[in-house]
């Protein structure tokens, strides 16, 4: 659909949509905290960035979002139910950082349970 309306800017579009969509839901629990789809304006800088160079279909990203979670679900955590302090932001840190993420959100999607891991 965001092909359709926006064919130049699908990508960005959609991408736009699913983040501040989500923003919305971590917000109410988090606050102004960073987080997956919240992170230091660098980093969005970046994605932004490879978003407009790459040709990559967005919508095509949650074909496999379980498998792909699987195989960043590698750290061993404590499981929160609500919002749940993964550590500080830093740059050399961010593989650890996702894999934690991913962690908290898999096993949130499986026991259909809310939970929202952050950074400071």
């Amino acid at each position: 659909m965001m092909d359709y309306i926006f064919p130049k800017t699908g990508n960005i579009a959609y991408y736009n949509l699913v983040l501040e969509f989500i923003r919305n839901a971590h917000d109410i629990f988090s606050g102004s905290v960073f987080y997956l789809f919240n992170l230091p304006a660098q980093v969005e800088k970046m994605i932004m960035d490879y978003l407009k160079r790459e040709q990559l279909n967005v919508a095509s990203l949650g074909d496999n979002a379980d498998e792909y979670l699987q195989s960043m679900d590698t750290i061993v955590t404590d499981h929160c139910f609500s919002t749940v302090n993964i550590g500080s932001f830093r740059q050399d840190c961010i593989d650890n950082l996702l894999r934690l993420c991913a962690s908290h959100y898999r096993y949130s999607f499986q026991e259909k349970i809310k939970s929202f891991p952050y950074m400071q």
